[in-house]
């Protein structure tokens, strides 16, 4: 992880959208290259991100899901910036549009093809070892060549053996908990991915 001066974030950030922040600042620019920068900040000095910032975590799994063959963001470096302290991630972002997206942008979707790719997508992960805990539908990603991916994805284990029942199951009700999304489901799509929730 490369030191990184106020001045050279500011030279690197000139021109960015800012994509997501929050009442702590900036989290997520978009670069004029199109790159990405994520930027992480501590939230303690007890906390175990002093020895294992979550943008290396990050990058360890975006390295791990390309292993996998898990379509993710590539990175291109990792950062510390100091005034404020962030860890900072630069990063080309997975091309495609995320499965959100697709819900509020293309009403006429065929919903039924696509949730039953999701499932065996999901199901795929579980077996693999891949436990995303922030599964959800912006987080996963329909790409030019027809595969789903995962972005976002510091908060992430992979567990290099299949996940139990009980991990299974407690990912996809924390898939099933976003009602914004799932409201814009239709019921046959949605059965699709609920029976996988209790049969795995």
């Amino acid at each position: 992880m490369q030191s990184m001066s106020s001045e050279q974030f500011a030279a690197m950030r000139r021109d960015a959208e800012v994509v997501e922040k929050d009442g702590h600042g900036e989290k997520v620019l978009r670069l004029k290259d199109g790159s990405y920068l994520k930027l992480f900040r501590r939230k303690s000095w007890l906390s175990k991100t002093v020895l294992f910032p979550p943008a290396t975590r990050f990058a360890k799994n975006a390295e791990e899901l390309e292993r996998l063959g898990i379509p993710c963001p590539r990175i291109i470096k990792l950062y510390k910036l100091t005034d404020p302290y962030r860890s900072v991630v630069h990063y080309e972002p997975l091309e495609g549009i995320t499965l959100r997206q697709m819900l509020n942008q293309q009403p006429s979707l065929e919903q039924l093809e696509l949730f039953g790719m999701l499932a065996e997508f999901i199901t795929h992960l579980h077996d693999i070892g891949v436990y995303f805990r922030s599964l959800h539908l912006g987080n996963i990603v329909l790409t030019p060549a027809g595969e789903l991916g995962l972005i976002d994805i510091s908060d992430m284990r992979c567990l290099g053996k299949p996940l139990s029942r009980r991990m299974r199951n407690r990912n996809y009700r924390h898939l099933l908990r976003y009602q914004n999304d799932w409201a814009l489901v239709n019921p046959s799509a949605r059965n699709v991915i609920d029976p996988y929730s209790r049969k795995t």
